[in-house]
């Protein structure tokens, strides 16, 4: 196939995304991503898995986030716990403000009362309404042992907003698996919590239901596809799940900045998958190295156009 200048015309983003494919590098990266993503969406056996790391909340993604849940091209979320945070705290009222990092000086906005995730700040009087409300919503909950799929369904049936993804994920039976829940600011509140309460996270439960879902997803000669964003501990446990039941993901997508060289888990390509089996020679997989605030938007915006 010969490569073919892009012609700049007003235009969709659904034809600017077709346009793209058949450029070079990672526009026409973004082109192949997004015809798997359709393909995977159209799979009715298909189990379709989202991966979330990195501030997409801050960043203005939670709309994207939430038209995949509501158009059920997800089943699963698999995320880093800042994000359910931001997500809770957005819930509760939290607002998050542009900044020029560069004209920036952190000790100042410390001492203002300010937070800051590169590019944008929220008021920490956001985290102090997040502390109270989310102790309320705990003390709601039943004691007991909790994966924690099981709790964040908890937390998202008792949250009024209906523009968290919590909330939205909970009323459409999307399961949010966070398996470093802990390694954030929500795992601190549940930790503070469960100091008074018989109550507890065992991350081995989510685990045990994505490995039976692969036994299961086998025996009946279905699979699995997932669209990762960035990479860390979302990204290493929606792949490893597969391995138990060495049932590979039929459809595969990473939107990551990482690079493969210096070795870590966020920049390892899905080619290097193979080796491990969490993909194979049958399944469709596509890497697109770019910001995901850029690629995100772009693709899920292509496919409101195409569904």
């Amino acid at each position: 196939m010969n490569v073919k200048d892009f012609q700049p015309k007003k235009q969709t983003v659904n034809d600017l995304v077709r346009q793209m494919k058949f450029t070079a590098f990672n526009a026409r990266k973004i082109g192949e991503a997004t015809d798997i993503l359709e393909q995977m969406i159209k799979d009715k056996g298909c189990v379709k898995i989202l991966g979330l790391s990195g501030a997409l909340v801050p960043a203005g993604m939670s709309s994207c986030i939430i038209d995949m849940i509501k158009n059920k091209w997800i089943d699963i979320i698999v995320s880093t716990g800042a994000n359910m945070t931001h997500d809770l705290a957005k819930s509760f009222g939290e607002k998050f403000e542009q900044i020029e990092p560069e004209k920036i000086d952190d000790l100042d906005l410390r001492k203002k009362g300010f937070d800051r995730i590169y590019d944008v700040v929220s008021s920490t009087k956001t985290m102090e309404m997040m502390e109270k409300n989310v102790q309320k919503i705990f003390k709601e909950i039943k004691e007991g042992e909790y994966s924690t799929h099981e709790l964040m369904n908890e937390i998202g049936k008792k949250i009024e907003n209906k523009n968290s993804i919590v909330r939205i994920a909970a009323d459409n039976n999307v399961k949010i698996i966070v398996p470093a829940l802990m390694d954030s600011i929500l795992g601190i509140q549940f930790w503070m919590h469960s100091q008074d309460r018989s109550i507890r996270v065992n991350e081995a439960k989510d685990l045990d239901y994505l490995i039976k879902l692969n036994f299961d997803l086998k025996e009946e000669n279905r699979n699995t596809g997932t669209l990762i964003l960035g990479g860390g501990v979302p990204k290493n446990f929606i792949l490893q799940s597969v391995l138990v039941a060495d049932k590979p993901h039929r459809y595969a997508v990473q939107i990551t900045t990482e690079r493969p060289e210096f070795g870590g888990l966020s920049g390892a390509t899905l080619e290097e998958a193979k080796s491990w089996g969490k993909v194979d020679e049958k399944s469709k997989i596509c890497c697109v190295y770019c910001d995901a605030t850029v690629a995100f938007p772009i693709i899920v915006s292509a496919l409101k156009e195409r569904f």
